[in-house]
């Protein structure tokens, strides 16, 4: 059994996904990423994510590890190598 936990993260970017910012919202984690991914729309319909001044808001199934890669401030989520967007 994996003992890495996989975090829903949301993100306010601009329409390529090129300037991101992480959402103040709280995380979600998952013991599985198809478990998470399965979660993914619902995220997207979280109060956070409609009320987030951004032009698009991606949703995004991360490990710790690749969570902590993104760092702080703009992120460039189309970096992310092999993770699920989920856009509203």
């Amino acid at each position: 059994m994996s003992t890495t936990l996989i975090a829903l993260a949301l993100f306010g970017c601009s329409d390529d996904g090129s300037a991101c910012e992480r959402l103040s919202a709280p995380m979600q984690t998952y013991e599985s990423r198809a478990e998470c991914s399965a979660r993914l729309e619902d995220a997207l319909a979280t109060e956070a994510a409609l009320k987030a001044e951004a032009p698009t808001v991606y949703a995004q199934c991360l490990t710790n590890r690749q969570l902590a890669s993104l760092g702080s401030g703009t992120i460039d989520l189309r970096r992310v190598n092999g993770v699920q967007f989920a856009a509203k």
